[in-house]
């Protein structure tokens, strides 16, 4: 249940406008001079880390731009004025805390923008406290900001919900465990939280959704059959997790990424997808684990196909989830079994056989791809155990290491992004 909300402050709780604010100084050329030496650079995120003095950043600001020092210097000294205040900030943080939940705030920000307007951050008074990134020397995205916030308040994450107006910062909040909802604008801002909040009520439990084919459905190729839940690994993830979390498995046998079978188009994972987002709703873990039909399905798909249909799958949770209960799960993209029939050799009526074989294998450094374009989980699960009858369905030891590996992965300690990629604050 969200007990904790917080948010973000530039360009969220204040309007933060700095390329409207250079180009409001200076003519064009200056101003693009300007905002390459300022926030083209980088050395902006040095100010909010607050690791140097100001005297120090504004050197560098020099150093990326000599021609125009004097101007660097003008919009350094009058920022104050790029900093806006929102009328519906504080009504909004109010309205909140007297519904019972408390309002935090993590931003980095700096103490020579924070002192250069503060009539504009008079909200932060009704606040429930917070972190600066200047007061802790850690920016986002570094998983250590968010770490000292949930240490601070003593948060449980999965009691929170962090807004930002940047993609990779929800990112990692959600990689620490909180929901997220990314900030384009006041209206959209309330709408998501409201379905969140809506959407919340009596969800006491993490859920877990398995989207997958047979190996999630548990067939078991020597019956033809299902294998004891107790034997599937969606089962005994659960038993790893524990009654704080729900898992839910949707296994259907046949399911391809995003590709119609002959004579069988229900089974393209497009299909169902969306309606069962909308059924388990709210989703805290989307697990999507798909691939194997089609590599096995006679479809003749490339590696990229395949990776295209997941990717399909990853883009439709990002654009539908929001509408759906206001923000969006946490999504692992996950390698099914690699096919490994153990008697295929190089004779041409085991051509096709090996081709699975590779093929199988060979998508993993795409799902991989996919799960770092998007800054979500990624798990592979190509070395588990596959049966003997049909070389594509999980053993019982599979099963068991399927667990372990989608386990591992929603327990894995936060990673941190190289904040020095980020260029544009």
């Amino acid at each position: 249940m969200i007990k904790n909300i917080i948010f973000d402050i530039g360009r969220v709780l204040i309007g933060f406008e700095w390329n409207d604010y250079v180009n409001s100084l200076f003519d064009e050329e200056t101003a693009e001079r300007v905002t390459a030496a300022m926030w083209g650079t980088g050395y902006w995120k040095e100010l909010d880390r607050a690791i140097l003095t100001d005297e120090e950043i504004v050197e560098r600001f020099y150093s990326a731009g000599p021609d125009v020092k004097e101007e660097i210097w003008e919009a350094f000294s009058r920022v104050g004025e790029c900093v806006t205040r929102r009328d519906w900030a504080i009504p909004v943080i109010d309205d909140l805390k007297a519904r019972g939940y408390r309002v935090l705030y993590l931003s980095n920000f700096s103490d020579h923008v924070m002192s250069s307007n503060r009539e504009a951050l008079d909200f932060v008074s009704h606040m429930d406290g917070g972190i600066f990134s200047c007061d802790v020397n850690v920016i986002k995205p570094a998983a250590d900001i968010y770490l000292k916030l949930i240490e601070k308040y003593d948060l449980k994450p999965e009691e929170c919900i962090f807004i930002d107006d940047h993609k990779d910062n929800i990112a990692m909040a959600r990689k620490c465990g909180m929901k997220g909802i990314v900030f384009r604008d006041r209206d959209q801002f309330e709408a998501d939280l409201g379905q969140a909040l809506a959407k919340d009520s009596g969800h006491d439990r993490i859920s877990v959704v398995c989207y997958g084919d047979s190996n999630t459905y548990g067939y078991e190729p020597a019956t033809g059959g299902r294998y004891a839940p107790e034997i599937r690994w969606t089962t005994i993830l659960q038993e790893k997790l524990g009654d704080h979390y729900e898992v839910i498995p949707e296994g259907l046998n046949g399911r391809t990424t995003a590709y119609d079978r002959p004579g069988a188009g229900w089974k393209n994972g497009i299909t169902s997808f969306v309606s069962c987002l909308g059924t388990h709703k709210p989703v805290d873990y989307l697990v999507i684990m798909l691939g194997t039909n089609d590599v096995a399905g006679g479809l003749g798909l490339t590696d990229e196909a395949i990776a295209k249909g997941m990717e399909n799958l990853v883009v439709l949770a990002e654009e539908k989830s929001p509408e759906l209960q206001g923000y969006i799960p946490e999504i692992i993209v996950a390698v099914p079994a690699a096919i490994n029939c153990r008697w295929a050799d190089d004779s041409p009526e085991y051509a096709e056989v090996r081709r699975m074989m590779k093929q199988s294998r060979d998508i993993e450094p795409l799902y991989r791809s996919i799960a770092d374009r998007h800054l979500i989980r990624f798990a592979s699960g190509v070395d588990a155990e596959v049966n003997l009858h049909d070389w594509t369905h999980l053993t019982e030891e599979g099963h068991r290491q399927m667990a372990d590996i989608i386990y591992d992965v929603l327990m894995k300690e936060p990673a941190s992004y190289d904040v020095e990629q980020k260029l544009v604050p």
